[in-house]
């Protein structure tokens, strides 16, 4: 990507005063409560287990049921480009965020032709399919692991 305009230890933001750079340091790559985390729950209450967590394939899925053959992305709207009306596009740095979003979506695209191409049944949910139908999300797993 060639790298981010400006200093990202010395520039402010509104975030308490922090600097870019120790904002982004905060921002989880796993656990996060709108995602991970909630089908984590939902998954436990629903009684569905034998999943794995950040198993070891590519893309590192945040849930995998390697018995099935089935990994589950949860993919938050912004970091992934979603086009929902969640995803709120920078306008500082516009050219750079843009390339980062279209670079997450290009490496979402290759793992999901490594993992099909391996054999798994791949499930992408977006964050905001989990918190306004969090049913339909845990459906859509359940039917993928069924035996057929």
């Amino acid at each position: 990507m060639g790298g981010w305009p400006g200093d990202a230890q010395k520039e402010r933001t509104t975030f308490g005063g922090l600097s870019r750079g120790d904002l982004m340091a905060r921002v989880r790559s796993t656990g996060n409560q709108t995602t991970e985390r909630r089908l984590g729950s939902l998954l436990r209450k629903a009684k569905l287990g034998g999943w794995r967590k950040h198993k070891l394939l590519p893309g590192r899925p945040d849930f995998a049921w390697p018995r099935s053959m089935v990994a589950v992305f949860v993919d938050g709207c912004f970091w992934h480009g979603h086009t929902c009306g969640r995803n709120v596009r920078p306008k500082t740095n516009a050219k750079a965020w843009r390339q980062k979003i279209e670079g997450n979506r290009a490496r979402d695209r290759r793992a999901v032709r490594r993992l099909r191409k391996d054999g798994w049944t791949v499930i992408r949910l977006w964050e905001c399919q989990l918190a306004k139908n969090a049913n339909a999300c845990l459906s859509r797993i359940q039917k993928a692991l069924k035996p057929t």
